[in-house]
């Protein structure tokens, strides 16, 4: 019966404790009804703290002792060793990835920044020439160079070179040919006339060396009659190769100054030279393929052995000098030319 009180007792003071708001500590020990029971007795599931209550309290401090031997054991040791992998493992992927992207945008401005300084590189490579002095130009050897060369050889002395003459001549019918259709008639004349002066020429060289020589060797021969000149010979031939080189000396010298233009210089020089002794079909067809006469740009340029649009003022310059060397040239020659006619008789003036 005395334990059977004390037993009372304690559970009225427990009560009495939990009602006042007293609550026990954490980790105290609470007995088990079967400790508190007397020996002998069995729990009563009845009174509070019997089996039940006591076995989940029981569970709730093992569990809250575990978790607290596992946080000391925790703090004393360092990081996981896979988990630590994995985040640097995640850092590093991060740390790629914008690498890779700052990569890809540096290259972007790279590209770009490259186009415009190339497309400034190329603008001022394009304008050096413009900003550099500038240079003496030279033209090729030309057509024309050959006959100011050979001519200048013609008259020698006093005296025409018969074979330089000819010479002269097929290089000038050459420079003819690349005026276009407005000298094709002059030229072909030309080439007519040089080949009888030519075949007599290569019958007789010795005899025919100078003009004077092979006029006066032709003339012996009974050939003409008076200053009526054989169709076929040597002097008539002569004779309108001198006419259409005078014609030319005009429509050149007027090519040096440039004043007017080739159609009305041609026209002027054809009416001085050759319409005297044309006749009325011939005073048709010859003006009307002067019509075609180029510009003084084109005439310029084909003497140079360019193209029209490479011709500037320096060229414009240099070939004007060449054509007046010529045109010098031919002066003196011309006049010599005609003197030696003259003095034979050998003038013909009828028309043709």
């Amino acid at each position: 019966m005395r334990r059977l009180a004390l037993l009372v007792a304690a559970l009225v003071m427990g009560d009495c404790l939990a009602a006042e708001g007293h609550t026990a500590l954490p980790y105290q020990y609470s007995p088990t009804p079967s400790e508190i029971a007397p020996r002998g007795w069995k729990p009563l599931p009845f009174l509070r703290g019997g089996s039940t209550a006591a076995a989940v309290a029981t569970q709730t401090m093992k569990k809250q002792q575990t978790q607290t031997r596992r946080r000391r054991r925790g703090k004393g040791k360092g990081p996981n060793p896979l988990r630590l992998a994995g985040i640097i493992g995640q850092g590093l992927g991060k740390v790629g990835g914008k690498m890779q992207q700052d990569v890809a945008n540096i290259g972007k401005h790279i590209g770009r920044e490259w186009g415009k300084l190339a497309s400034h590189a190329q603008q001022f490579v394009a304008h050096i020439p413009k900003l550099l002095p500038p240079r003496r130009k030279k033209l090729k050897h030309s057509k024309l160079d050959e006959v100011c060369h050979t001519f200048s050889s013609v008259l020698r002395g006093g005296e025409v070179d018969t074979a330089q003459l000819l010479k002269a001549c097929k290089a000038h019918l050459k420079l003819m040919k690349t005026g276009g259709s407005a000298l094709r008639i002059v030229a072909k004349d030309l080439e007519s006339n040089v080949q009888k002066a030519e075949r007599v020429y290569k019958k007789k060289p010795r005899e025919a060396r100078h003009l004077s020589s092979l006029l006066e060797c032709e003339k012996s021969s009974g050939i003409h009659n008076g200053n009526v000149l054989h169709e076929k010979s040597a002097a008539m031939g002569l004779l309108w190769i001198r006419r259409s080189l005078a014609f030319q000396l005009d429509l050149y010298a007027s090519l040096i100054h440039g004043r007017v233009h080739p159609k009305e210089a041609a026209h002027s020089a054809y009416t001085r030279h050759l319409s005297p002794f044309h006749g009325w079909a011939l005073r048709k067809i010859f003006p009307a393929s002067l019509a075609n006469m180029p510009a003084r740009e084109v005439f310029m340029a084909k003497f140079g052995g360019i193209d029209v649009h490479e011709l500037n003022d320096e060229y414009d310059r240099m070939i004007a000098k060449k054509l007046k060397a010529l045109v010098a040239t031919w002066d003196p020659l011309l006049g010599t030319w005609a003197e030696e006619y003259e003095r034979q008789g050998l003038e013909d003036t009828r028309r043709v």
